[in-house]
């Protein structure tokens, strides 16, 4: 799920490169931001049940 929501932020750097109002290191800055997130989705312990 986080992965899903990182998608939007790197379409809209990919824009912003592309129409020239940003620079590439945009694009550094937002995968490594993905990246992160996917760090900490897989490191965190996943229960979603109750506690017992």
């Amino acid at each position: 799920m986080m992965i899903i929501c990182g998608i939007p932020m790197l379409v809209i750097a990919g824009l912003l490169v592309l129409t020239g109002v940003a620079g590439s290191g945009i694009i550094v800055t937002a995968l490594l931001c993905t990246a992160m997130m996917a760090a900490m989705m897989f490191a965190m312990p996943g229960g979603h049940g109750g506690h017992k």
